[in-house]
């Protein structure tokens, strides 16, 4: 299964074209297909995202050296 993520812009006609990438083989496949409205802006939408936000990884919340020190450390003890 792969992930395809594109901020697009949806015309009048209400139709979108999605390029798939080169790893995605002809035949029959099954897609989802999730709307979420963005707000408006002057900026272009795929600029006012942080690399990220775009890929769906989560913000560091703790610094891995240090976890990974700590879950040694106990071993030593």
């Amino acid at each position: 299964m792969e992930t395809v993520r594109k901020i697009i812009s949806v015309g009048s006609d209400r139709q979108i074209k999605i390029s798939l990438p080169e790893t995605i083989q002809p035949g029959l496949l099954e897609i989802v297909v999730v709307m979420q409205s963005l707000p408006k802006s002057t900026e272009n939408p795929v600029d006012s995202f942080e690399p990220l936000e775009l890929f769906g990884f989560l913000p560091q919340r703790v610094d891995a050296l240090e976890f990974q020190k700590e879950l040694r450390a106990e071993w030593d003890e």
